[in-house]
């Protein structure tokens, strides 16, 4: 049977030019850098993204060397390199037996001719200096390309857009590194179509196998699993194709649809005299995904809006992937009510472990090829290298029901379309031609998409394709309800404790003045941003003036959150009161971006540490399948969104709070049905009449079956203009959940917790929200800490309330 020797253990690194010294590695994967940090050969800047120290390291060539014995085979032996980055040339025994130049490619060699039998090999690893390779596209480049867009080595390593400054050119080895002992036969891969029935309660399966060797005789066996590990199917076939058709099978539905039921497809290769010679296992889920026009969606034949993110390198120090990291990732997405992401084409390749979650979760990927915001040469070395690693791509993801769409890569034309307008977009032939080739050609039932943005009469319009919505430093047409926002907005800032390991020091600068051709915030936050985030902040002018870093903190975070709150319920509404049942013209959101890759201000929802920030909590709420809203025009208007797969039968109860009377002073109801996937008003405010506007609206959507499914607060001035009175909270802790109550209204109350001193760590299932004080609001606790201590204080609030937190305990 084909056999695999994991390559993890006796490697050592060695430099040129005076870094001679052979230095252990003391496990695999680890890349240049993260080798040399270990030993002390370099500071640990580079961490947060200041790499002045370390620029010199990829101008050196480096040898990665190891030794290993390799057992008596008869059959021919293949060396794997999972990940490579970028330029390196093999040598196995003192012979070169095969080379790479792509990043996003794995390396598979050939080594029957020299491996050693019975006896010990040594392997090296040649990594050469990078500018070696930029020197040799540059006597052949066009004026338009860069240099380093004629090599496959991720975009950002050049740039300090990500965070690293001024730039984080990474070498070695990445991922797995393997030998393969292959019998007379294998299994390269096989395919797993299938079509459903008009009921979708049947699967018409078609799996054909690709086999190399000696294959004149033997057989396959074909096994299929049921999501409770049932055996479904059994057969075999000579040439390992069948054709049958599973009964009464389980739909795969996106998060908050319904369940994610995996069946599993285990394909064997035997001798003719029964000795297995190979094993190939695949999962899927049974789903029908139709796009009825551009990125608007069904799935199982009900309408589907995609609300998410945009998904960034994991971590900028390494490409070496911290699976645990990206888990967390992904789960906190999922817990943000997000059913999709955008797995950005300016970024790097994921291991399986990204898809395996997006599979188990119910979250969709909208899967882009490794290209963006660069003019690409015609044709040539590099166009042939992108297309190697889109089939590879598609070939290894086809199979997995998260897979929702591919895309040719991120502002590839808007980049001709900013820099210079008019001009031909040299690789459009690409984009619009070859890749659709491609996946036509591999993955005939999924849609692929030019690029992000596309469509309309240029490029980023939000008439017609998807948009890019940066409307915070452009006018963008179409912006109140675009068709699709791919990308949307604000910078924030990460929490104080964050925020002191970003800057390294236990005490925070103190907020200067924001006055005209002033900086939004002091000069030493400047130095850990970039891409003219300054010019991106949301509207903190209409929050008190920050006299600490505290208050600059909650000011950029309430100003952004309450700007991606207004935004994404205008997208989720999809129409206007004025058309008040016509069709959802919006289909999407995809906030801008999702993590950061190193400790970094910009607008991500999470930062570098993984504490979901202010703004991940509003856009959490924001994204609730069942979403209430109030609509602020000539009247104020409540809407609801019904995001789910069943309708909405029940009542909305609206009530107006008067925080100086600390007491409701007019309420209103009015019955609700609302079928799934539609968005609807539901009524007006109009019965309360003339109001102060330090008054605080509530509004409760409950469901005949459900009980409360919505509660939300809106305020009818901007919070400057606002005085809010001096709360005082009480917590208790029953089992896993905090219970809070207030004995008044308290705004944007925040939780925080102590775990002997660890101030990270702590999740709570809301955070950051407005609590009336006959309210009592239950917050699940998770997180790595067993117990520790929970505070909570609201916003312009001196009281600090506070409780310990026990796994298991409750407490009074």
């Amino acid at each position: 049977m084909k056999k695999t020797i994991p390559l993890r253990e006796g490697w050592t690194l060695q430099g040129s030019n005076g870094m001679t010294e052979i230095l252990d590695i003391p496990h695999m994967p680890m890349q240049v850098h993260d080798v040399l940090f270990h030993h002390g050969l370099i500071d640990d800047t580079h961490l947060f993204g200041r790499t002045e120290n370390c620029r010199w390291v990829p101008e050196q060539t480096w040898t990665y060397r190891t030794t290993f014995h390799f057992p008596a085979w008869e059959g021919p032996v293949r060396l794997c390199f999972k990940g490579v980055d970028t330029c390196a040339q093999f040598h196995l025994n003192g012979m070169l037996v095969g080379q790479h130049e792509d990043a996003h490619l794995p390396a598979f060699v050939d080594v029957t001719h020299a491996i050693r039998q019975d006896a010990r090999n040594t392997l090296e690893v040649v990594f050469p200096p990078f500018s070696m390779l930029l020197e040799k596209v540059i006597p052949n480049k066009d004026a338009r390309v860069k240099a380093i867009h004629h090599t496959r080595k991720p975009f950002h390593d050049f740039t300090a857009y990500l965070g690293a400054k001024p730039d984080f050119i990474r070498v070695g080895l990445y991922d797995t590194v393997y030998l393969e002992q292959v019998d007379r036969a294998e299994i390269v891969d096989f395919e797993l179509d299938y079509a459903l029935d008009d009921k979708l309660d049947s699967a018409n399966i078609s799996i054909h196998a690709q086999l190399s060797g000696d294959t004149a005789s033997g057989y396959a066996t074909l096994r299929v699993y049921g999501p409770q590990e049932e055996l479904l199917f059994q057969d075999d076939s000579p040439h390992g194709c069948f054709r049958f058709v599973l009964e009464k099978i389980r739909l795969w539905w996106p998060r908050s649809f319904g369940e994610q039921p995996l069946y599993t497809f285990i394909l064997n290769l035997y001798t003719d005299a029964g000795v297995i010679l190979d094993q190939k296992t695949k999962r899927t889920g049974f789903r029908k995904i139709e796009m009825v026009e551009y990125l608007d969606f069904t799935v199982n034949h009900l309408p589907i809006k995609l609300w998410g993110a945009n998904l960034t390198p994991i971590d900028g120090k390494t490409l070496c992937e911290n699976e645990e990291r990206t888990e967390e990732i992904v789960r906190l997405a999922h817990q943000g009510n997000m059913n999709v992401l955008r797995v950005w084409g300016e970024g790097i390749p994921f291991t399986d472990k990204l898809y395996d979650l997006s599979d188990e979760l119910g979250i969709l990927l909208w899967q882009e090829f490794f290209c963006g915001n660069a003019q690409y040469p015609k044709e040539g070395k590099v166009i042939d290298l992108i297309l190697q690693e889109a089939e590879y791509l598609v070939l290894r993801l086809r199979h997995r029901p998260s897979i929702l769409l591919w895309c040719g890569g991120n502002e590839n034309f808007m980049h001709r379309d900013f820099n210079t307008p008019g001009e031909e977009y040299l690789a459009a032939s690409l984009f619009e031609h070859d890749f659709r080739l491609l996946c036509g050609r591999l993955d005939p039932m999924r849609r692929y998409l030019v690029t992000s943005p596309y469509g309309g009469n240029y490029t980023n319009s939000g008439a017609t394709g998807d948009t890019h919505s940066y409307t915070n430093s452009w006018y963008v047409p179409w912006s109140g309800i675009p068709g699709f926002v791919s990308e949307n907005l604000r910078v924030s800032l990460p929490c104080e404790r964050s925020l002191k390991r970003y800057l390294r020091t236990p005490t925070l600068p103190v907020p200067t003045p924001f006055t005209y051709g002033s900086l939004p915030w002091p000069p030493e936050l400047e130095a850990i941003t970039s891409a003219e985030s300054y010019k991106k902040t949301p509207p903190v002018e209409q929050y008190y003036v920050a006299a600490t870093m505290r208050d600059l903190i909650y000011n950029f975070g309430a100003a952004a959150g309450n700007y991606l709150r207004e935004t994404v319920e205008r997208y989720r509404r999809g129409k206007t009161i004025q058309e008040p049942f016509g069709r959802r013209r919006c289909h999407g959101h995809l906030v801008w971006k999702l993590n950061t890759t190193f400790p970094h201000i910009y607008s991500s929802v999470l930062d570098y540490y993984l504490e979901p920030k202010m703004v991940y909590h509003f856009l959490k709420r924001s994204y609730e399948p069942i979403l209430l809203s109030v609509e602020m025009a000539d009247n104020l208007n409540i809407w609801v969104v019904n995001d789910t797969a069943q309708d909405i039968c029940g009542h909305m109860q609206a009530e107006l709070f008067d925080m100086a009377k600390n007491a409701v002073c007019k309420t209103l109801r009015r019955p609700v049905f609302l079928s799934a996937g539609q968005s609807a008003p539901v009524g007006t405010l109009d019965d309360f009449g003339q109001f102060s506007r330090d008054k605080v609206i509530r509004v409760m959507l409950h469901d005949d079956q459900k009980g409360l499914v919505a509660d939300i607060s809106q305020f009818v001035d901007i919070e400057r203009h606002i005085l809010f009175p001096e709360a005082v909270l009480s917590m208790v802790c029953e089992g896993g959940e905090l219970v809070v109550t207030t004995d008044r209204f308290a705004h944007h109350v925040e939780l925080s917790g102590d775990a002997d001193g660890d101030l990270f760590g702590f999740r709570f299932s809301d955070n950051y929200f407005d609590l009336f004080p006959h309210q009592t609001k239950r917050i699940e606790i998770s997180g790595k800490h067993r117990k520790g201590i929970i505070r909570a204080r609201g916003a312009y609030c001196s009281h600090v309330a506070s409780v310990d937190y026990s796994v298991g305990s409750d407490t009074d």
